[in-house]
């Protein structure tokens, strides 16, 4: 079932996050890096053009970013964020917040090359890592073990019945 989220969400508390996460809370000029600018106007409430009075450059928040051209509100930007950060599908998340699923193909690119680009490039101190989870090839599951005195690990509750919590039969 999908449905749109991006109605529930507040447009001004969007803008403040995306404010606070785009540029690190300090909105500056693209071009001088100034913080001297004043509003210039705001005809798409609550995205605001500025003008830089150190460059005389015009700029709003997503200059610089690969939201520079969209016409997106700021609550679809937050959960086109939100569900590229938790890995959704690309067709799933066109479907439920209604947009172009090439348009949001190219935007996941765009953010994935940024944050390959960004990332922290020297190495991990620690020698050893941790991995929690392990994927066996289905192919591979129904090899026999080869020690029998070295089981496999067994599932817990094998007991049948123990599924309907403890009911019994009525008969």
């Amino acid at each position: 079932m999908d449905f749109a989220l991006d109605n529930l969400l507040d447009e001004d508390r969007c803008y403040s996050w995306l404010i606070d996460h785009l540029h690190m809370g300090q909105l500056c000029c693209p071009g001088c890096k100034g913080t001297h600018y004043r509003k210039h106007h705001s005809r798409r409430a609550p995205i605001v053009q500025y003008h830089c009075d150190d460059c005389g450059r015009f700029f709003n928040i997503f200059t610089g970013t690969v939201f520079q051209k969209s016409r997106y509100p700021c609550s679809k930007i937050v959960l086109i964020l939100r569900g590229i950060s938790k890995g959704e599908s690309t067709a799933g998340l066109s479907r439920e917040l209604k947009i172009d699923r090439a348009n949001l193909l190219y935007l996941r690119h765009a953010l994935q090359k940024n944050a390959f680009g960004n990332r922290a490039k020297e190495p991990l101190k620690d020698e050893e890592t941790e991995s929690d989870e392990m994927y066996q090839n289905s192919g591979e599951k129904g090899i026999a073990h080869p020690d029998p005195e070295d089981p496999p690990r067994r599932r817990a509750n094998k007991k049948r019945g123990s599924a309907t919590g403890g009911m019994t039969d009525p008969e």
